[in-house]
């Protein structure tokens, strides 16, 4: 007997790391014989990387639901607002299971309604699940599976990646990526390079990066902040970083088409987020072997344990973000350790694992 095919539903105008999320489980999906159809925005980016990679797309409306109902198909509704759509058709006798990826708290509506209506929840973290128990949702509709990216060969096979696009660079291409950086911002090669790779909205708090930046850069002038990525919070970070006095110290990249080879030339990764479910781009930068400093906001210790795999502080707390980064800048061989013992952990977030997970919900409501 055939699996059920199962539709991915997302309507994001963006591509951001939760339809990156969506077509990894798609692909290991498919590897596993699994047909999946992408119910993306027409026109969007996600409806394009989808169809680049071989998905069959649909048009994420209330419509499929009609189509999805007649193949016997599950819904599976990878945010927010497509949880509204799932929710619809789990009324009309389609099964349903909707992703929670961020840690706002749910109320009303939403959480009686919305995730009400879903077969399963799954959040990328203990601490998103404790939110949605919070709000009503009962227990055995909650599963944890932490967000993943491709680990061994088999599974880049399956995503479309080199195998050597998440592993540590070798000395010639951290150079090869450093230098090419350097020569499009114009900053010296040999600088110390903090990055952060994150939308530009307010719960990634980026005030609290610019606060720690002006405490480091007082004392360690040779440091670079690299921030990339878009978002309505650009203009004013912007007008920030102008007002402090940090232009040409903190760089506002903009979108990167492949931020893999940002992440390949930094010294330390750095997340300010005052809320975050998890942060898949932790675990990117674990396996391109960079150092992480964070916060506690939300799932990410559950990715970064303090000491082992990086450095944690409380959320909104910029002189405890720059002790941190202080540390971290001026001791290569802390960095070596925590950027080893991040890699060690990659396995758990692999996506076999995620696959094996998702299977077994799509069984447990077919």
């Amino acid at each position: 007997m055939m699996p059920r095919p199962i539709y991915h539903l997302d309507g994001e105008p963006g591509f951001r790391g939760g339809e990156r999320q969506l077509l990894y489980l798609a692909a290991a999906l498919r590897a596993r014989g699994r047909r999946g159809v992408v119910c993306a925005r027409p026109g969007g980016e996600l409806e394009a990387e989808a169809r680049r990679q071989g998905f069959e797309t649909a048009r994420a409306s209330a419509a499929v639901i009609l189509r999805a109902r007649a193949e016997g198909a599950i819904l599976h509704a990878h945010t927010g607002h497509a949880a509204g759509t799932a929710a619809w058709g789990a009324w009309a006798g389609v099964p349903a299971v909707s992703h929670r990826r961020v840690d706002f708290p749910v109320q009303g509506l939403s959480a009686r309604w919305k995730y009400g209506a879903a077969g399963r929840i799954v959040c990328v973290s203990q601490a998103i699940a404790a939110i949605m128990r919070e709000a009503g949702a009962p227990d055995f509709k909650l599963n944890v599976i932490p967000d993943g990216l491709p680990v061994t060969p088999e599974e880049c096979k399956w995503a479309g990646v080199d195998p050597a696009r998440f592993a540590v660079p070798s000395s010639e291409e951290r150079a090869a990526c450093r230098k090419a950086l350097a020569s499009e911002f114009n900053f010296p090669v040999d600088s110390v390079l903090l990055g952060n790779l994150a939308a530009l909205v307010p719960h990634k708090d980026h005030d609290t990066l610019l606060a720690a930046a002006v405490i480091v850069l007082l004392k360690r002038p040779n440091v670079k902040f690299l921030i990339a990525g878009r978002g309505p919070e650009e203009s004013s970070l912007f007008e920030s970083i102008k007002r402090m006095g940090l232009l040409g110290k903190v760089i506002l990249m903009g979108h990167r088409e492949d931020p893999v080879p940002l992440l390949k030339s930094l010294d330390i990764y750095v997340q300010s987020s005052w809320g975050e479910g998890m942060g898949s781009v932790l675990i990117e930068a674990a396996a391109c072997g960079v150092a992480v400093a964070a916060t506690t906001a939300g799932g990410i210790p559950e990715v970064v344990e303090d000491g082992v795999t990086g450095l944690l502080v409380e959320p909104r707390h910029p002189e405890g973000m720059a002790k941190n980064l202080l540390r971290l800048i001026d001791d290569a061989y802390l960095r070596r350790n925590l950027a080893a013992e991040g890699r060690k952990n990659l396995g758990r977030f692999g996506l076999t694992r995620m696959a094996n997970e998702m299977e077994k919900i799509y069984d447990a409501i077919s």
